[in-house]
């Protein structure tokens, strides 16, 4: 791969992680569409200008061609469904608010009007504004869910800068020993289980993941919405980063890595308390909601 490549897949990487590493003033939830949102990877260069009416939304969808389309959306819960024209087709497109941007699923239209549900695909749109952070050195790409298995410091370097399919893909690479790892601090769980429960198709992933944790999906994407909008956020995001470096030495010293005695000892410590403790995901979830 291209050193020009590389640095595209770093930016686009680093758009999709703004949720998870900006301040709740920047990353708050989008309850309501409304903005402009510019696409994301395959979307680049694609943008939807979307405000709330009393009918529902209205908007402008700019393909990556520069061309325009007004459009009228039908609100459907917090999601926008409207019906454009794209590259010679009638399209459905819906489009979901995320703490980041808008999920936008795009299906087109059969020739006997039904809707072609294999031909269909998912972009990534981001709001506009948001600042692009600085990406880890030993960041990976995520993986596209082909099968083999993922490296946990990898992952555990990486998740916070994948888009939700992207987690439950590294999620489910990982072996079960090194879930088993996570599992035992119950903050890097529940931001695990955050982006999971974001992500389409992650019901295997969540089987495993929400398993004795005590809450649910509902609960977590309401708790970590009210933790944003009450500005206790930071807050939560500061105890996944001490937790998430204990983890991360941890599983250096598990895995062979080049580490000092005295650092997996005192890494040995850290599992163990963390072992004895009777914390979940849903016992860190209520500190900030």
């Amino acid at each position: 791969m291209g050193t020009g490549k590389r640095h595209m897949l770093r930016v686009l990487a680093a758009l999709v992680a703004l949720v998870w590493v900006q301040a709740a003033a920047e990353a708050q939830v989008a309850d309501t569409l409304g903005g402009r949102y510019e696409g994301m990877a395959d979307a680049a260069g694609a943008a939807i200008e979307i405000a709330p009416d009393a009918e529902g939304f209205r908007g402008t969808f700019h393909d990556a061609a520069g061309r325009r389309q007004r459009f009228s959306a039908d609100r459907v819960g917090d999601t926008a469904e409207a019906v454009l024209d794209m590259d010679g087709r009638t399209v459905l497109m819906r489009m979901s608010p995320l703490p980041f941007g808008a999920e936008v699923a795009l299906v087109p239209f059969a020739a006997d009007g039904t809707l072609d549900i294999p031909a269909s695909r998912i972009v990534n749109f981001v709001r506009e504004g948001l600042a692009v952070p600085q990406l880890p050195e030993d960041y990976v790409p995520a993986p596209d869910g082909s099968g083999g298995r993922i490296a946990a410091l990898s992952f555990l370097v990486s998740y916070e800068f994948w888009a939700p399919a992207g987690v439950r893909n590294g999620f489910m690479a990982l072996a079960p020993r090194h879930r088993t790892l996570i599992r035992l601090f119950p903050a890097v769980q529940l931001d695990v289980v955050w982006k999971l429960c974001l992500a389409p198709g992650a019901e295997e992933a969540l089987g495993v993941a929400l398993r004795g944790q005590g809450v649910n999906c509902a609960e977590v994407l309401d708790g970590i919405a009210e933790a944003q909008r009450t500005g206790r956020f930071d807050a939560y995001k500061a105890e996944v980063a001490k937790q998430g470096a204990q983890l991360r030495t941890a599983v250096r010293c598990a895995d062979n890595y080049v580490m000092s005695k005295q650092i997996c000892d005192r890494a040995a410590q850290d599992v163990s308390r963390a072992a004895m403790s009777l914390e979940t995901a849903a016992t860190v979830l209520r500190r900030y909601r």
